[in-house]
C-alpha cells in the first residue's frame, strides 16, 4: 500500500518540473500609432538651417519621419516645402525656400509595420534664412527727395532690384549688364520723405536687402528754386526781388557770378538735392550786409575766391542775429578775411561754422579768418566752430576790445596756421566767459618764430585735445593740450594737399579728436 502510494506524487512532481522549466515566447510590444517627435531644435540661419529632433521612442527598424516647412503656423494650406526622411535630422537651404522670411515646422514620424502615422509634433518651431548680403550701406549722400544710388559687390547673375513701401507696393528695376559689372544704380521716380525696402535678385534668389529713406523736398511759398536756368548772373539777378526769409535752390555743379551783393534780408542759399558736386558761389567781389536780419545762412556750396580779398565784408550798419556756414568748402585764396566786420557797432549774435572746410584765408595780410575790429566796437557774441579743418592760415580769430559771450570749437582740424605774428585767439578786451575748445588736433605752426597762441585774460579751457611736435607758438602757447611726439607729416596722410586722414594707428585721438571725417 505504501509503495503504490508514492509512485502517483512522484509522477505529479516530474510532471510540475517539467511545466516548470519550460520557457513561455516573449510577446513583442506594437503601438497601434507611433510616437510623437519631441523637442525639434534648428541651427545655423545664413543660407542653410539643421532641423534636428530625438528618435521616436520604441521606434522600430526602418521608421520615417515627414517634415513639413510652412509661412503659415497653422498648416491650414499646402505647406512651401515637404520632406519625408529615415534620419533625425535634414539640412533645408535658401535654395528651396525664401531669405528673411519666418517659416514654422512641424514634423510626425509615419506609420511603421502596420501601426499609424504619429501626431504632429506639439513644440512647432520657427526659423528663417538671414541670406547673402551684397548691398553696401547707403550713405546720406546717396540719397535726395526723389531718387537714390544704391551700390553692391559685383555679382554673378544680378538681375533686378524690386523696392518696397511701407504700404507694400513693389516696384522692379531691372540691372542693366552694365551696371551689374560695376555694381552700382540709380534709382529715380521715388517719392520724397519716405523709407524704401531694396532688395536685389539673381533670377528669384535673393541676394541682399538694405532700406533708406528718401529726404524730404523744400517746399513752400518761399522756396525760389533757380535750377534748370543756366545763367551764371541769375543768383545775384534774382536776390533784390524775393521775399524776406526765402530759400534760394542753386543747380548742383553750376557756378554763379557774385560781382559784389548786400543783403538785407533773411535768406538761405544752398545747393538743391541732387548727386554731384555743390553749386559754386564765384566771388569776383564779396558779399556785404546792412540793416536788421534776423538770419543769413550758406549750405552746401562751394565758395571760391576769385579776385576778391572776403567771403562778407560788412562795412555798413548792421545787426545779424544768427549767420551760419555749413557743409562748404572754400576755393581760391582769400588774401584777408572770410568773415570781417568793420563798421562800428556791427554785430552777428551767433556765428555758426559746421563741417566746413576751409583753407587760405588771410594769406597775402595779417587778417584773421574771422574778424570783428572796427574801432573795438563790432562784435560777434557767440561763435560756434564745429566738425571743420582748416588750414593756411595766419590768424584764426580777432575780437578787438569787446565783451563776447562764448567761443567754443569742438571736433576740428588745424594745420599750416599763424604766422606774421597773428594768433589763434585774441581777446584783446574781455575774454568770453564760455571759452571751450574740445576734440581738436594742432598740426604744423607756419612759422614758430612768430606764432601766437591764445592772448586773453582768461585761460580757454581745452579738452581732449593735441598738438603734433610742430605745433610751436613763439608766444601764449596752448596750456592744457596733449603732446603728440610726431610731426604732422606723421600724423596726417598729406596735409600738404589737403589731406588730414589719420595714419598713425597709435594716436590717442584717432577715434575722438579732429574733424570726423578724418578720423580712423
Amino acid at each position: 500500500m505504501k509503495k503504490l502510494l508514492l509512485y502517483p506524487s512522484l509522477f505529479l512532481m516530474a510532471v510540475l518540473c517539467m511545466c516548470a522549466c519550460h520557457k513561455p515566447t516573449a510577446e513583442v510590444f506594437e503601438p497601434a500609432r507611433e510616437f510623437t517627435p519631441t523637442k525639434m531644435s534648428v541651427t545655423g540661419g545664413d543660407t542653410v538651417v539643421t532641423i534636428s529632433w530625438p528618435a521616436s521612442v520604441n521606434a522600430a527598424p526602418g521608421l520615417t519621419y515627414t517634415l513639413q516647412i510652412s509661412t503659415d503656423s497653422s498648416f491650414s494650406g499646402k505647406p512651401d516645402l515637404s520632406l519625408v526622411v529615415n534620419t533625425t535630422s535634414v539640412q533645408v537651404t535658401d535654395d528651396s525656400l525664401m531669405d528673411r522670411t519666418p517659416y514654422y515646422v512641424r514634423i510626425k514620424a509615419n506609420g511603421n509595420n502596420g501601426s499609424a502615422d504619429s501626431y504632429w509634433g506639439l513644440d512647432t518651431i520657427s526659423f528663417s534664412f538671414v541670406g547673402v548680403q551684397i548691398f553696401k550701406t547707403i550713405g546720406s549722400s546717396d540719397v535726395i527727395d526723389v531718387a537714390a544710388i544704391l551700390r553692391w559687390t559685383p555679382t554673378p547673375g544680378v538681375s533686378e532690384i524690386t523696392l518696397t513701401d511701407p504700404g507694400g507696393n513693389t516696384a522692379q528695376y531691372a540691372v542693366t549688364d552694365a551696371a551689374g559689372a560695376v555694381g552700382i544704380d540709380t534709382i529715380y521716380n521715388l517719392k520724397p520723405g519716405i523709407k524704401y525696402s531694396a532688395e536685389i535678385f539673381a533670377g528669384t534668389k535673393s541676394k541682399g536687402l538694405e532700406t533708406f529713406t528718401t529726404k524730404t523736398a523744400a517746399t513752400g511759398a518761399n522756396i525760389i528754386d533757380l535750377r534748370g536756368i543756366a545763367d551764371a548772373d541769375v543768383l545775384v539777378d534774382t536776390l533784390p526781388d524775393i521775399a524776406s526769409g526765402s530759400t534760394v535752390l542753386l543747380e548742383r555743379g553750376m557756378t554763379y557770378n557774385v560781382q559784389g551783393y548786400t543783403i538785407g534780408k533773411t535768406v538761405t542759399i544752398m545747393s538743391g538735392l541732387g548727386f554731384g558736386d555743390p553749386a559754386v558761389l564765384s566771388l569776383g567781389s564779396n558779399f556785404n550786409a546792412a540793416g536788421n536780419i534776423d538770419s543769413i545762412r550758406f549750405s552746401d556750396l562751394v565758395i571760391a575766391a576769385s579776385g576778391t580779398n572776403y567771403f562778407f565784408n560788412i562795412s555798413n550798419l548792421t545787426n545779424i542775429n544768427k549767420m551760419s556756414v555749413v557743409n562748404c568748402t572754400t576755393q581760391g585764396q582769400f588774401a584777408n578775411s572770410f568773415i570781417r566786420m568793420q563798421t562800428a557797432n556791427d554785430r552777428i549774435g551767433t556765428l555758426t561754422i559746421d563741417n566746413c572746410i576751409i583753407d587760405s584765408v588771410g594769406v597775402k595780410a595779417n587778417y584773421a579768418v574771422i574778424y570783428a575790429n572796427a574801432s573795438s566796437s563790432a562784435i560777434i557774441d557767440n561763435i560756434r566752430i564745429s566738425n571743420s579743418t582748416f588750414y593756411y592760415l595766419n590768424y584764426f580769430i580777432r575780437e578787438d576790445g569787446v565783451a563776447p559771450a562764448s567761443l567754443q570749437v569742438s571736433n576740428c582740424t588745424f594745420d599750416n596756421f599763424i604766422s606774421q605774428n597773428g594768433y589763434f585767439a585774441n581777446y584783446s578786451g574781455t575774454p568770453p566767459p564760455t571759452f571751450n575748445i574740445s576734440n581738436c588736433i594742432f598740426g604744423n605752426t607756419l612759422d614758430p618764430a612768430s606764432s601766437n597762441g591764445v592772448k586773453s585774460s582768461q585761460n580757454a579751457a581745452f579738452s581732449n585735445s593735441y598738438m603734433t611736435s610742430d605745433c610751436v607758438f613763439s608766444a601764449n602757447p596752448f596750456t592744457g593740450v596733449t603732446s603728440y611726439a610726431g610731426t604732422a607729416a606723421g600724423l596726417f596722410t598729406g596735409p600738404a594737399t589737403g589731406d588730414f586722414t589719420i595714419k598713425d594707428g597709435s594716436f590717442a585721438g584717432k577715434s575722438a579728436a579732429g574733424d570726423p571725417r578724418w578720423r580712423d
